[in-house]
This record gives C-alpha cells, sequence and structure tokens, in this order.
C-alpha cells in the first residue's frame, strides 16, 4: 500500500514537471523547476523501491544520488527565478555543482555513501559509509545556501512577484525539511532508517502549494487550467484516500468484516455524496471561487448590475464597478476599459489590471460595425477579410471579447475582456448577459462623462469666480444667500456663516437690487450706485443684476454683479486734474495773448502822449480807437465772468419744454431781425431731468446764438426737445441751415479761445462743455449730410437714473462741481 502510494506521487511528481516544461521549454526558469521536481521524483521513486524489499542496495544507492542533485537544482532555481541574481559568484556555484555531481556519481556507483540496506523486523536499516557525513554536510550547506538566495530575493520583491516567491519557498522549504529531518538527520543521529518511508510523503507540500500558486497567483507566469469534473475527481480521491488512510490506522482489521471489498463501498458513498445537490452546491461555493469560476445567474445579475451601475460616478469609478461586475460574473484574465470623452478626441484608459493592453483600444475600434452597443468575440480564425490583422493583434494579446459601448450615435468607449481564468468559454447565454450590460454600461457612461463635464464646469466656474475683482453673490428665489466669491467676502462683509441667510444680510442697495430682480419689477443693469462700509464709507459701484432659471425656464434664483469703482474713480479724478491743469495752461495762454493785443495798442498811445499831446489828429486816433481796445477786454472780462462757478450751485428737478419755450419766446424777435426764424418741436411726454437752471439757460442760450450767426444770410432754425430709449435719456438739437464745422477744425472746435469768427474769443463752445459736462451730458456736433448745416445735440440723462448716477458718487469724491 505505501509503496503504491509513492509511486502515485512520483506520477503526480513527473507530470508536474511535465507541465511547467512544456509550458516554456526554453526558458532558464521552467528548466531549472523541472529539473528540482525530476530529482525529487527520483527520490520518491528510489524510496519506493525500498519499500518493495528486493535490490535494496541499488534503490538505496540510486536514492541518494536522486537526493544529491536536489539542492544544486533548488539553488539553481532560486538563482534564475524570477531575475537572475550575482550572488553567490559563478566559481562557488560551478564549485558547487561540481561536487554535488562528484557525490551524486559517488552513492550511485561505490558504497562510501550508504554501504547495505537491510530489512529489519522493526523495519527498514541502512548501514552508512565514509562519506555521509560529507554527504549530510553537502546537502545541508547548499540547501541553507539556496534559502537565504531566495529570502533576500523575497525580501526585495513586491506584490505578485513576492506572493509568488512566497510560495514557491514555503513548498520547497516545507517539504525538504520534512525530508531532510526523516531521511539526512534522523538515520545520521539514530543510526536506523525505519521513518524513512514518511520523508516522500513531504512532496505532496510541494505539489499542493505550487499548484496553488499556479491556479491562484500564475506562478511562473503558468496557467493551469482544472475543469470542475477533473476537481471533483480530485476530492473523490481525496476524500476515499483520506478515509481508507484513517481506517487503516486506527482500525486495522477493518477490511476483514465486510465480505465487499472495503474500499469500493467507501468510494461508492463518497461518489453519491459528492453527487447530491446538497454537496454539489457546497462544492461549488468553495470550489468555483478557489477555480476563478464565476457564479452567474444572469437574471439576478443583470438586476444587480443595473443597481451598481444607476448612480451618478466618475468615469474611473464606473471602470472599477463594471471591472467588478465582470469579475464576480466571468473572472476574466484581462479587464481593460477606455472613454472618449464628450468634445471627441482619442480615447483615454478608465482602468486597466495588465500592462500593455492599452495600445489595442485603437485597434479594437476597427472592428466596431457602426456607433451602437456591440459585443465581438475574438475567435481563433474568425475573420479572413481585411480586419484579419486586428483580429490577430487581439488574439495575440490575449482579447477573446471586445464590448462596445456607444450612445446617441457616438462611440463612448471599448472594454477588452481576457479568456477566463477558469478555461470556460463565453457561451451563448454568458453573450447575451454582456450584450445587456453594454446598454447598461452605456447609458452610465454617458451619465458618468456628463457628470465629470459638469463638475469640471462647476470647477472652472469656481476658479473663474474665485479669479473675478467683482464681487458676486446668487440667491434662490426665497432670498437666501446660496453663494458668494471672495470679493463679495471683501466687498459685502461676508463670511461663510452667511450661506443660507436672506438678503437682509446684504449691503441694502444690493439687497433690494435682487429682491425685485426675482419679483420682476426691475432688473438693474451697469448702473452706478455707493453701498456703505464701516471702514471705508460710502464705496461707488456699478451693479448688474441676471435672472437663474432651470430647464424649464422657470426663475430660480438671481445673481448681482458688482465691481469696485474706487479706483476708477481716483483715476478718473486724476485724469480730470489733468485735463484741467492743461486747460488751464491753455486758458491762461490764450488770456495773455488777448489781453496782450488791445494793451499793446493803449501802451503805444500812452507812451506818445507827452509828445503829441496838442496834435488834434493823435487826439482824434486816440479818442476813437482807445474806446475800442478797452472795450474788447471788458468783453473779455465778461466772458471770463461766465466761466466761473454759478453761486448756488444747487441741482433741482428742471422740466425742458417750458424752459426752451421761455428761451425761445425772448431770443426770436432778435433772430428775426437777423433773418432767422426760430421753431420748437417739443414733445409732450419729455422726462424731467436733474439741473441748474440758470446754467441750462446759459447752454442754450449760446447755442442759439451759435446757430442764428452760422445763417448770416437767413434761415430757419429748428429747436427739437424729445425722449429717447423709452424714456431713460432726453435730446435736445439745435438744428440749423449755415454752412457747416470744417472737419478738419472739429476736433478743435471745443478747445478755449479756438474761433472762427473775426471778432470772436473761442470761449463759447468751450463753455457748453463745460455745463454739459456738469450735468453728466453728451455735447456733439452732427454735420447734416446731405444737407447744409449743423446739428448741435445735447444728451441728458433722466432726472431718476442721474439721481441714482451722481448723488451717491458726490458723497464718495467731492461736491457738485460746476462749470469751470
Amino acid at each position: 500500500m505505501a509503496q503504491a502510494l509513492l509511486l502515485a506521487l512520483f506520477a503526480i511528481l513527473i507530470a508536474l514537471a511535465l507541465f511547467v516544461w512544456r509550458a516554456r521549454p526554453q526558458s532558464r526558469i521552467n528548466q531549472s523547476f523541472t529539473a528540482f521536481t525530476v530529482f525529487v521524483a527520483c527520490w520518491v521513486l528510489g524510496v519506493a523501491g525500498l519499500q518493495g524489499g528486493s535490490h535494496l542496495n541499488a534503490w538505496g544507492r540510486f536514492t541518494f544520488a536522486s537526493a544529491g542533485l536536489i539542492p544544486l537544482a533548488f539553488l539553481e532555481l532560486t538563482h534564475v527565478y524570477p531575475t537572475r541574481s550575482n550572488w553567490p559568484r559563478r566559481e562557488i556555484r560551478m564549485a558547487l555543482r561540481y561536487i554535488g555531481v562528484s557525490l551524486a556519481v559517488v552513492s550511485l556507483a561505490t558504497p562510501f555513501v550508504v554501504r547495505d540496506n537491510i530489512i529489519t523486523p522493526h523495519g527498514l536499516q541502512r548501514q552508512s559509509g565514509s562519506f555521509y557525513p560529507l554527504f549530510f554536510f553537502y546537502f545541508l550547506t547548499v540547501w541553507i545556501i539556496a534559502v537565504i538566495l531566495l529570502f533576500r530575493k523575497w525580501k526585495a520583491s513586491r506584490g505578485l512577484a513576492r506572493a509568488q516567491l512566497q510560495h514557491l519557498g514555503a513548498a520547497i522549504i516545507a517539504s525538504g525539511a520534512g525530508g531532510i529531518a526523516t531521511n539526512l538527520f534522523l538515520p545520521l543521529v539514530t543510526g536506523r532508517s525505519t521513518h524513512s518511508w514518511i520523508g516522500p510523503y513531504f512532496g505532496l507540500v510541494l505539489v499542493a502549494v505550487v499548484g496553488h500558486a499556479i491556479i491562484r497567483h500564475r506562478l511562473m507566469d503558468l496557467r493551469l487550467v482544472v475543469h470542475r469534473g477533473l476537481a471533483q475527481a480530485l476530492i473523490i480521491a481525496a476524500i476515499t484516500g483520506s478515509s481508507v488512510l484513517f481506517l487503516q490506522t486506527f482500525v486495522p482489521d477493518w477490511h476483514h468484516l465486510l465480505e465487499v471489498p472495503p474500499f469500493l463501498i467507501i468510494l461508492g458513498v463518497v461518489v453519491l455524496t459528492i453527487l447530491s445537490t446538497p454537496a454539489q452546491r457546497l462544492i461549488s461555493r468553495w470550489l468555483d471561487p478557489y477555480l476563478y469560476r464565476g457564479r452567474i445567474e444572469h437574471s439576478s445579475a443583470l438586476r444587480e448590475a443595473t443597481h451598481r451601475l444607476s448612480h451618478l460616478m466618475q468615469p474611473s469609478e464606473l471602470g472599477r464597478e463594471l471591472r467588478d461586475i465582470l469579475h464576480d460574473a466571468f473572472v476574466p484574465e484581462a479587464f481593460s476599459m477606455a472613454a472618449r470623452p464628450l468634445e471627441d478626441g482619442p480615447l483615454e484608459e478608465l482602468f486597466s489590471d495588465t500592462e500593455g493592453i492599452a495600445k489595442l483600444f485603437s485597434v479594437a475600434i476597427t472592428l466596431v460595425d457602426g456607433p451602437r452597443p456591440a459585443v465581438i468575440v475574438v475567435r481563433p480564425d474568425a475573420e479572413k477579410g481585411p480586419q484579419a490583422a486586428a483580429y490577430d493583434s487581439l488574439r495575440n494579446a490575449g482579447i477573446e471579447v471586445v464590448i462596445v459601448l456607444a450612445r446617441r450615435r457616438a462611440l463612448l468607449g471599448v472594454v477588452l475582456l481576457g479568456p477566463r481564468r477558469s478555461g470556460d468559454a463565453y457561451f451563448k447565454q454568458d453573450l447575451d448577459f454582456i450584450d445587456s450590460l453594454a446598454d447598461l454600461a452605456s447609458i452610465s457612461l454617458e451619465n458618468s462623462l456628463l457628470y465629470r463635464q459638469s463638475i469640471q464646469m462647476l470647477e472652472y466656474s469656481d476658479r473663474l469666480l474665485e479669479s473675478l475683482q467683482s464681487a458676486v453673490v446668487a440667491v434662490d428665489v426665497a432670498g437666501r444667500i446660496t453663494s458668494f466669491n471672495p470679493a463679495a467676502r471683501g466687498l459685502f462683509a461676508l463670511d461663510r456663516g452667511a450661506l443660507g441667510e436672506l438678503l437682509h444680510r446684504l449691503p441694502s442697495e444690493i439687497g433690494w437690487a435682487l429682491a425685485m430682480a426675482i419679483t420682476g419689477s426691475w432688473q438693474p443693469r451697469e448702473i452706478e450706485l455707493s453701498i456703505d462700509q464701516d471702514a471705508r464709507g460710502p464705496v461707488p459701484v456699478v451693479l448688474s443684476t441676471a435672472l437663474l432659471h432651470d430647464d424649464r425656464g422657470q426663475i430660480t434664483g438671481a445673481l448681482a454683479v458688482a465691481t469696485d469703482l474706487s479706483t476708477v474713480k481716483a483715476l478718473e479724478r486724476n485724469q480730470r486734474r489733468v485735463e484741467h491743469l492743461a486747460m488751464m495752461a491753455r486758458f491762461y495762454a490764450g488770456i495773455a495773448h488777448e489781453i496782450r493785443s488791445p494793451l499793446a495798442a493803449i501802451s503805444n498811445f500812452v507812451s506818445m502822449l507827452p509828445d503829441r499831446f496838442d496834435d488834434p489828429e493823435y487826439r482824434e486816433t486816440a479818442v476813437r480807437l482807445l474806446p475800442h481796445e478797452v472795450g474788447r477786454i471788458v468783453r473779455l472780462a465778461d466772458r471770463l465772468r461766465l466761466m466761473a462757478p454759478s453761486e448756488d450751485g444747487q441741482l433741482s428737478t428742471v422740466a425742458l419744454s417750458p424752459l426752451l419755450a421761455d428761451i425761445v419766446s425772448i431770443h426770436a424777435p432778435a433772430a428775426e431781425e437777423s433773418r432767422v426764424r426760430v421753431n420748437l418741436e417739443s414733445s409732450q411726454d419729455v422726462p424731467k431731468i436733474n439741473g441748474d437752471p440758470s446754467q441750462l439757460i446759459q447752454l442754450f442760450v449760446n447755442l442759439l446764438k451759435n446757430g442764428i450767426e452760422s445763417m448770416p444770410s437767413g434761415g430757419t432754425l429748428i429747436i427739437r426737445c424729445y425722449p429717447k430709449d423709452s424714456g431713460q435719456a432726453v435730446i435736445v438739437d439745435f438744428v440749423d441751415e449755415g454752412t457747416g464745422v470744417d472737419p478738419a477744425i472739429r476736433a478743435k472746435i471745443f478747445q478755449p479761445f479756438f474761433t472762427t469768427k473775426p471778432f470772436g474769443t473761442g470761449l463759447g463752445l468751450s463753455i457748453c462743455r463745460e455745463i454739459a459736462d456738469f450735468h453728466r451730458a453728451r455735447l456733439m456736433l452732427i454735420a447734416r449730410a446731405p444737407l447744409s448745416g449743423t446739428v448741435a445735440r445735447v444728451e441728458f440723462g433722466v432726472a431718476d437714473r442721474a439721481e441714482e448716477a451722481t448723488e451717491p458718487l458726490a458723497l464718495n469724491t467731492e461736491s457738485r462741481r460746476q462749470p469751470r
């Protein structure tokens, strides 16, 4: 019985050696493991021969010759696996190899290691030769060197390589330690070999652990497919053998109690038990996961997949989720997934548990027949057409199934599946499940890409809001603050606690603007106002609001954007000051020039007074010219007085139509003397403006006189007053029929002391511009093409807008400016 079991173990070891060698015959690693396993098998065969009781010396010498080569093969395996090592040096390994082969030859051909083997009532007894201690020392030394090298490699390795080394080392060290203890150490100490038959059974540890490492950890990159029938046969054999061994040990005479061979009875009971439904269910629950055979009930698995893929997730998370679903169902050797962004572009790898597969995504796309979900099976020699090269590339890379993910006629992604680790094929029901899963995964992938896009847009918006210098605050339709940017935190004095509070937490101007925008009563756009701050006082800002809507167009909230104008206003004040200084420089230069001419004439007459006082001609010329030159100086002084600030400078609400009517009634008779007819055209719905009536009269009178003076031959001067932009502004036009303004001098027409009149001072239009600027109005001269004449247009803001635009700014900058 013992000999039969040892011979069975020998056959198993030889089968393992052949399996490893046939996987890669040219690999040094496979060759070394095959040699090691063959030497162990020969040692087991020798022990089995000793158990037979015949030719004991021959079998004993064969056993020691085989055992002498085991540590050499172990050292060679640890030297090359998983990568070659530089320790121990080549000279040492060659010396150990020479010693080992020599001792094997000496053990086989001479009695120096084993002199005699005899059978005694206590069992096998061996008489050792003179070289036995040397053999023991050699065996143990080489074994320890190999174990040290294996430990060093295990310590330096990581991941899968570490697990493979761990299992290989545990298998060899455990089986070797048992064999050394029972077949070398105990005979050396006791002088008997009665327990030497136990040593080979430690080879079962080697077979079991190495087989486990090949199945679970792809030891030496080997792939062992154990089918369900073979696995059940092994289970039956293991249970039967264990039962027989147990009864043989504890009930030696059990086989004499039955007439039928007890082995057959035990085998029948085990077979019937294993084939029963409860046992099959139990074995499947334990065996299928171990052999990487997925357990799948297609309907329930599809419901579970729907539940797992229905929530929002990032594309990378979807890749991991889909990998887990397919792994639970089929346990493929490889899984890789790539997706194409919604913005189009190259495929992006989302998840891959195998290196080097990413480059196959573009190859797999060539097999897609239209942008729709599909499952493509890469069968051997299935394609002979132009796509044969793509099929060959996928087959050579170990890809068996290509899953195409598409949605709305757009390719979204590709999933590549390797063969099932169990060795089973992808059957029709499996492919139907994968096809249904492809539809679910396509929808989930589209949602994931949209979700990632929305997250990116939200991140982009957040970063954009953080970088804006303008304060941005958003509220919902109930008036609760939902978000604001850092600029709003400083300008509106907000903190994180303000989220969720109502509008009263904001400055009143901002709160009212948002409230009116939400209710639809008014939506401010680019209006200037000032907000009060405790630290800075009134702060000028420009405010705009916008409504937020949902997908049905319903208002969900409002957004306010306020830009701090403090810096801009300061720059404007500085710019006005510089412009004012430059204008005053030109103004003073013009005054000096205008006064110098009459003063020069007066000075000349005064200098001649002592010599020509009695000259009648001199007196007559002085009486005629001196009053004229003095009059020029007086008229210049009157003009300068008009440019001085008004006495009160108070703004009030002014109706332009009655004001213009009064001006026309006063100046129309004088104009008619110059053959100019003045007509006033005014609308009934002209809004009021904010202004200084005395300055407005001066502005309109100056424009009226300029229009009259531009028509020396007579004509018609039309004054129009009408609203603009639905009452947002008021326009006053003075339309004459004169010769117009030369385009070459149009840019200089508003400069002080620039005039085209022989006796003009050049201050009229300059004063008009000053008054218009004071009222924040626009003054412009427009040519009447193709007609002759000019339109002098003044554009005012209406009263309510003027109050909003000027009053807060006046508080923040300076008292209202008057025309200079």
